[in-house]
């Protein structure tokens, strides 16, 4: 790959987090995951960052990581499945569809299948090998691109441990849910070795008219080593190869209202061919060395590959579309029936009833190498932390999409033999040089951090079907302001401004990329016991970007959509709370609420399904204008309980105001999780947990096809064990 460089380029990020810069150079462990560095540390981030501690990971073992970002202010989900095998995630408006307008890191590294090419995350870093969870918001991801108009996930896996140790996890539940978790960490003179192995399975809560599977399994293996190096210089090397898959019975067919409402874990017939299958396979080097007392040099060296199957309902062969056959299925009772399997597939009254079975096939690739070299300096007495940052990456994508159809029979789906072609061909590919510069100026009580970003980006399109190769080339260079000011030992105040960038696909069809100017400012109160961080944030979209997804109609998979100007705002609050009630006894309480309200700036007819006519002042779709979580927990040396209460309120899922559309919204649901851990022995702890304990059940989405439940209640147990 090459590429020239067209200009000396600098960044410095708004809301400027560092990967320990000055503080921790001597220690090697932070940077090779940690973008925030220690929760000391961020006290005096110029923005928001978030930090999930293992600790905090471990008081609900969440397996999805929809549950473990609803922890934090600014990040909205929109659930899919029930247990977030796909997640949908957005960051102060960003859309959620796919997490595809985020940035996802494993360990600093970019890790959805194509970030650039294709960067829906139909891959995601299981949530049960996460050790700890940092996210930033607004201008504080700025240095973590391509995608810095909302935030940046960077998900933390099991460091080595430089010891010897054996560790079993082990849970089971509801459903025949089962999860099997184990590690091995052996020390081989300087090097250490961690070997980690995770299973987890489940038949699924819905249930198939006729039968059939609606269950999942995954398999993750992988092996980290960690040398350290007696030379003159401090160094680290650390080897990370990795294998998952994934076996699961899922469905974009979701259920008519009124289906729904009589019988939510319902799955009609028409899905029982439905099936996800993929491969996952990775290689992550990371190396530090201590240059001096006051300067460190990371790099990073990753390959990751991920190649999807997906055989799944995708409508009528010649008919209408599912979406309003479910909408509306009393003007389509016919197509109704043979969805359910009450009625056998005919072509009479000039209609084709044949179901459209359509094979997703993908590869992707994702390759690159990074640079970040930090140091600090004194300059006319001022204190500069200074971080430059580069790299090269490549990325592409296949697609093969090839449509088969099916005749239902006495609710049984018999392929017709019939040979319907490909729906898509094509093979996208991105090469992207990202270039940055920060630095952060401390003087006395005031924090200055400016910079600047740049993104040089070279995509091609190949469609095969239309033998037609589309080329296009995006530069562009986003600079960030940020400022802290500690006014007091446990009181600060924080502001920001920086630009923020969504690029456009490979070869796009006229679409601009997605840009914004985001602002931020707020306060933060730390002591002891006691941290709370009030943040309000607007965002300005010059331009709002939309995707094609296969599950989209009329519509090219990744064509691209200008969706005009949108504003966003909205406020975060943030509070954890510890009170000692004896000498072994420990109360803690942790509040989040996000206030969120948006706006398109202009009128216009968009021929993207998920828009149409568009108002100026209508809501965007999928932004809940409250969301919160409210969980209390107790503590012992023996014992804890924890209780968490979410809420997220109804959503629109087309533009407009006032009244949401029955039909065409979520609905609020309030979801309550309870967990109990009995800490038997210092090896051995047994936990109880109870998901969603009143069963409430919900419409989450009415996307792709038509509504689709939350999980409903789900018991687990599990038993931890380290045998040394």
């Amino acid at each position: 790959m090459t590429k020239s460089l067209r200009a000396l380029i600098t960044f410095i990020v708004l809301c400027q987090v560092s990967m320990a810069v000055a503080d921790d150079f001597d220690s090697p462990m932070i940077k090779e995951v940690l973008i925030i560095g220690s929760k000391a540390s961020k006290l005096k981030l110029p923005g928001s960052g978030v930090q999930i501690s293992k600790e905090e990971l471990q008081q609900h073992a969440y397996s999805d990581l929809n549950q473990i970002v609803s922890s934090i202010p600014g990040v909205y989900v929109r659930e899919e499945d029930g247990y977030g095998l796909r997640p949908n995630i957005g960051i102060r408006g960003a859309t959620s569809d796919r997490s595809q307008k985020i940035t996802l890191m494993e360990d600093g590294v970019l890790i959805a299948p194509a970030p650039y090419s294709a960067p829906a995350a139909y891959y995601i870093t299981n949530a049960s090998r996460i050790s700890a969870l940092e996210v930033l918001k607004g201008p504080a991801a700025i240095q973590y691109g391509p995608h810095t108009v909302g935030g940046a996930v960077n998900l933390v896996t099991r460091p080595v441990e430089m010891n010897s140790h054996a560790e079993l996890d082990f849970a089971t539940g509801t459903d025949l849910y089962l999860k099997l978790n184990a590690s091995l960490g052996i020390m081989i003179g300087d090097a250490g070795v961690l070997i980690d192995a995770l299973r987890y399975s489940s038949d699924g809560f819905k249930k198939i008219d006729g039968g059939g599977d609606s269950g999942f399994v995954r398999n993750d293996f992988n092996v980290k080593v960690r040398w350290e190096f007696d030379t003159s210089l401090p160094q680290v090397l650390t080897l990370k190869l990795g294998f998952a898959d994934e076996d699961s019975d899922e469905t974009y067919l979701g259920l008519t209202d009124l289906d729904f409402e009589n019988t939510p874990e319902r799955r009609y017939s028409a899905s029982q061919l439905d099936r996800f299958q993929s491969e996952h396979r990775q290689f992550h080097l990371n190396h530090t060395v201590t240059l001096s007392s006051s300067a460190a040099l990371n790099t990073k060296v990753y390959f990751n590959e991920f190649d999807r199957s997906w055989n799944k309902f995708d409508g009528f062969i010649d008919g209408p579309k599912p979406q309003d056959v479910l909408r509306a299925p009393n003007q389509y009772l016919s197509e109704y029936y043979v969805l359910t399997g009450a009625l056998d597939s005919s072509v009479s009254e000039n209609k084709d009833l044949s179901i459209d079975v359509t094979e997703n096939d993908r590869a992707y690739s994702s390759q690159g190498i990074q640079f970040e070299l930090l140091k600090s300096a004194n300059w006319l007495g001022l204190d500069n932390q200074i971080k430059l940052g580069f790299r090269l990456h490549e990325d592409d994508v296949r697609r093969n999409h090839y449509r088969r159809s099916f005749l239902m029979s006495s609710g049984v789906l018999i392929s017709d033999d019939i040979d319907r072609g490909l729906k898509t061909n094509n093979y996208a590919r991105t090469e992207a040089l990202a270039l940055y510069i920060s630095d952060q100026i401390i003087w006395s009580d005031w924090t200055l951090t400016l910079g600047l970003r740049h993104e040089d980006i070279d995509g091609s399109v190949d469609n095969y079907l239309s033998d037609v190769q589309n080329t296009n080339s995006q530069k562009v260079t986003t600079p960030g302001i940020g400022i802290h000011w500690q006014l007091s030992d446990s009181l600060g105040l924080l502001a920001g401004l920086h630009a923020g960038y969504s690029p456009a696909g490979p070869g796009s069809n006229g679409a601009e990329p997605e840009e914004t100017v985001n602002l931020e400012y707020g306060l933060r109160y730390a002591t002891d016991d006691i941290s709370a961080e009030v943040i309000g944030f607007f965002s300005d979209y010059s331009n709002f970007l939309g995707r094609c997804r296969a599950s989209d109609s009329d519509c090219e998979v990744g064509q691209e959509f200008n969706g005009g100007a949108v504003e966003i705002a909205g406020v975060e609050i943030n509070s954890q709370i510890q009170i000692p009630l004896k000498e072994s006894l420990n109360l803690t309480t942790q509040f989040n609420y996000t206030y969120t309200e948006s706006a398109w700036q202009d009128e216009f007819f968009s021929s993207f399904s998920q828009w149409g006519l568009v108002r100026r002042g209508d809501q965007l779709p999928y932004i809940p204008e409250h969301v919160g979580r409210w969980q209390v927990g107790l503590e012992s040396d023996r014992w804890s309980v924890n209780i968490a209460l979410k809420y997220q309120h109804e959503m629109r899922e087309t533009p407009g105001t006032g009244d949401l559309i029955p039909g065409e919204q979520t609905e609020s649901l309030a979801v309550l999780d309870v967990s109990g851990t009995w800490f038997v022995s210092d090896k051995l702890n047994l936990k109880l947990m109870v998901r969603n304990l009143t069963n409430e059940s919900a419409i989450v989405s009415h996307r792709p096809y038509a509504a689709r439940p939350n999980l409903p209640r789900m018991v687990l147990g599990q038993l931890t064990y380290r045998l040394w």
